[in-house]
């Protein structure tokens, strides 16, 4: 655990406050709700546009635009147009008051005092409270010379953001569908084909994206589903999950994507937080990455996972997650090339270009494939593959 408190301290970028849990009796601040509802009400969805309701956010320390948008249920660019920012990049500043016009209304940010207790770090203080460690570092700028039990420190927590995962267990896993053996992926991703093709079936477990796109060999679409559904069951998590595109029904070039030739490749729309209006390219703050890592962490278990393609980027967002839901550093260090990302390149998780809104999944061949090849990397070209994700519909 020493080792993934450790490297939260390489956490370079202002990020999201997760849900935390109150502390003592501080007052609430950061949101004031011209709502009759009032203050504190729980997050309710509009079902339509007449329920939106206006109200006026109070921006707390180290909070950005798309945080602000993504609690609402609203869109970043739509933030700044209501407000005339001159940018949706703009930076904020504590105190700072913006009209919203919100889809649901979560509790608001709450400042609390903690008291370091014996054998705390910054680290550790950071993945006890789901914040990240720069901005506990920015609550109590200038720092403390040093965090002696006893030292009182400010921290942010946000209770308005949902939890989705690991509260309870799902539904048991199905049974895999009939009709889904006998395709044979042949050949590499990026120079192969698909014989006698299976279709990615219909199921509650997920949604599907482009029907003409979801072809794909036996083996991937059986531990596809069995992962999806371990997912589900595991973490309980019950909001929406896309499978984008696979491969064509006989595989082969499948623009603009570079692989996706021989049925073992799948993308997957990273979940959103509920709220959050669809997407087919997210920002980072409106991701649940909670969520994004307990289906890595399914997919993985699988044991038949080649690789998972995310941008580099985002990669710190997932490995923070992964540290709140338990995880520790030394079980991280193969999953997830971050925070080592040119050293760490036999990890699963590794950067590839363009996918900032989905996960790329490659599994392995199955072992009733002996024409099935790793991927070929041309010579002119070395490194992962760079292509732009079809957004699913």
């Amino acid at each position: 655990m020493l080792a993934a408190l450790a490297a939260l301290t390489l956490l370079t970028s202002s990020g999201m406050a997760e849900e935390g849990e109150q502390i003592g009796d501080t007052p609430t601040r950061g949101v004031v709700v011209d709502l009759e509802a009032g203050a504190g009400a729980p997050i309710e969805a509009a079902e339509d546009e007449g329920r939106r309701q206006w109200i006026t956010h109070e921006v707390t320390p180290r909070e950005r635009l798309s945080e602000i948008a993504a609690r609402y249920g609203v869109k970043r660019d739509d933030v700044a147009q209501w407000n005339k920012l001159p940018s949706r990049r703009v930076q904020l500043k504590p105190g700072q008051r913006l009209r919203v016009h919100a889809r649901q209304v979560p509790p608001p940010r709450k400042e609390i005092t903690y008291v370091v207790e014996p054998g705390d770090t910054w680290s550790s203080i950071a993945v006890k409270h789901r914040v990240e460690y720069r901005d506990l570092l920015g609550y109590n700028w200038p720092r403390p010379k040093s965090l002696d039990p006893g030292v009182e420190i400010k921290v942010w927590i946000d209770p308005g953001i949902p939890r989705t995962v690991n509260l309870r267990n799902g539904p048991q896993p199905p049974a895999l569908p009939e009709g889904i053996d006998g395709a044979k992926s042949i050949g590499a991703p990026n120079r192969g084909k698909l014989r006698d093709a299976v279709h990615l079936p219909e199921s509650p477990l997920y949604t599907l994206g482009h029907d003409r796109w979801l072809w794909g060999s036996s083996h991937a679409i059986r531990t596809l589903i069995t992962a999806i559904a371990n997912f589900r069951y595991e973490s309980g998590f019950e909001g929406e999950l896309i499978v984008g595109s696979m491969s064509r029904r006989r595989g082969g070039r499948f623009p603009p994507h570079r692989s996706h030739q021989s049925g073992r490749d799948a993308d997957v729309r990273l979940p959103l937080l509920p709220g959050v209006p669809m997407t087919a390219f997210p920002n980072a703050d409106e991701i649940d990455w909670p969520a994004a890592w307990e289906l890595v962490r399914a997919l993985v278990a699988t044991d038949e996972v080649e690789v998972i393609f995310l941008d580099g980027p985002l990669q710190r967002r997932l490995y923070q997650a992964a540290l709140w839901e338990g995880a520790v550093a030394e079980e991280l260090t193969g999953i997830i090339a971050w925070p080592n990302r040119q050293g760490n390149e036999k990890a699963l998780v590794r950067h590839s270009k363009g996918h900032d809104g989905h996960i790329h999944v490659r599994f392995r061949c199955g072992p009733d494939e002996p024409r099935c090849r790793p991927r070929r990397r041309p010579r002119s070209a070395p490194g992962d593959e760079v292509e732009v994700a079809v957004a699913a519909p």
